[in-house]
């Protein structure tokens, strides 16, 4: 019972908060982002939650992410991210490389050792998909040009994430780092099943189509989807892009149905379950794991990780002009979206301070960071398009 309770409470309070944020024209997820920081307060969070709630909300929390990510896949206009890929590429790499290095110079400035300042620009340099999409979706502004290099760009990010995640992963349990070697054949191999896959899913998509139910046609949805996540994690590239490459995926494979119908059933059946019931608990599971006690004590190291994180994001994106047919201003909005960030960072960070690779001041600094960034994202967007309508396109 205690865990439909938390379950109520979290659903309920996000659905007030959404409610006033479109009352009061604010960007939505910023509602559900704070819902989550007020349930994390440790007096009520401390009422709310059990370890049994916790691990629950935090199984919630994964199933949101990779429901969204899949849900992206299925949306997005894939002739517009193939339009858009020099850009995604270009922006991807510079907005991750620009932060990194500042981050690690930041804190060998401050004196920490090379481990610390490694890992700390790692994490910095990571963007979340999750949070940056759920926006797009809510303005819907997806299938638009910047939309499509918004997340192309921050999937290219992922390939740096799951890179120091492997890091992390192998510092921790003692490994050598020459396992990195084994990574671009793991993602060979990840491509080469992922098409099987593919492959198997046309035949069947063809059968279910026959069927008068989109209900068959759904579970061949989701167990698709689970086992390209399952694939893409058992080879240590994420389920991030798991999610996402099956959303792709599956979008190519319905293209030659000869009823639409079924096709927009199973995006709305997706963005029902994704929006309406899963993705609280992802947004929630951020404010839990954020510890509101080391926040006064390191305020110049929180407002030094800060400023560089968004001035990492936007200076790296800005630096491609010279590369790209965007203006200034296009460039500049990718940016703060590069800024959005979430789930992989701060699993990086709370791994690493588990394995005692960074300290506690350093992690609270990094969930602080990740808070500021990701809630300044849909102020700005939404700020820029009532300014300059176009600017997306």
């Amino acid at each position: 019972m205690e865990v439909f309770l938390a379950m109520s409470i979290i659903l309920a309070t996000t659905f007030i908060f959404q409610e006033l944020f479109k009352k009061f024209n604010f960007p939505v997820v910023v509602g559900q982002i704070l819902v989550g920081i007020l349930l994390g307060i440790p007096l009520l969070k401390g009422i709310i939650f059990t370890s049994v709630t916790t691990n629950t909300i935090e199984f919630l929390s994964k199933l949101g992410i990779l429901f969204l990510l899949f849900l992206v896949g299925l949306e997005i206009d894939i002739k517009k991210l193939k339009k858009t890929a020099k850009d995604s590429l270009l922006i991807g790499i510079s907005a991750a490389i620009v932060p990194f290095i500042f981050g690690f110079l930041f804190l060998r400035f401050l004196g920490y050792d090379f481990l610390s300042s490694l890992i700390f620009g790692g994490a910095l340099c990571v963007t979340a998909e999750a949070t940056k999409a759920k926006v797009l979706l809510d303005l819907k502004k997806l299938n638009t040009k910047l939309g499509a290099i918004m997340i192309g760009a921050g999937a290219v990010d992922d390939i740096f994430e799951v890179f120091f995640l492997s890091i992390v992963t192998i510092l921790a349990f003692g490994k050598g780092v020459e396992e990195l070697v084994f990574f671009p054949f793991e993602i060979i191999i990840f491509g080469v099943i992922s098409f099987f896959f593919f492959y198997l899913l046309k035949k069947i998509v063809k059968y279910t189509e026959k069927k008068e139910s989109v209900v068959e046609f759904f579970t061949v949805v989701i167990i698709f989807l689970f086992l390209i996540a399952s694939l893409s994690e058992i080879l240590r590239i994420g389920y991030l892009i798991g999610a996402l490459v099956a959303g792709f995926l599956f979008q190519i494979s319905t293209r030659d149905l000869k009823s639409k119908k079924k096709e927009k059933e199973i995006v709305e059946v997706t963005k029902i379950i994704t929006l309406g019931f899963i993705i609280p608990f992802f947004f929630t599971n951020v404010g839990l794991n954020f510890n509101y006690s080391n926040v006064a004590s390191n305020a110049l190291l929180i407002i030094g990780t800060i400023v560089i994180g968004f001035l990492g994001k936007i200076i790296g994106t800005l630096v491609v002009k010279p590369f790209s047919n965007l203006n200034l201003k296009q460039l500049y909005l990718i940016g703060w979206a590069m800024n959005s960030r979430g789930a992989v960072e701060l699993v990086i960070a709370l791994m690493a301070k588990e394995f005692n690779l960074i300290s506690s001041e350093l992690f609270s600094a990094l969930v602080v960071m990740t808070m500021v960034t990701t809630l300044s994202f849909p102020f700005i967007l939404q700020r820029q398009i009532k300014r300059n309508p176009k600017i997306m396109d």
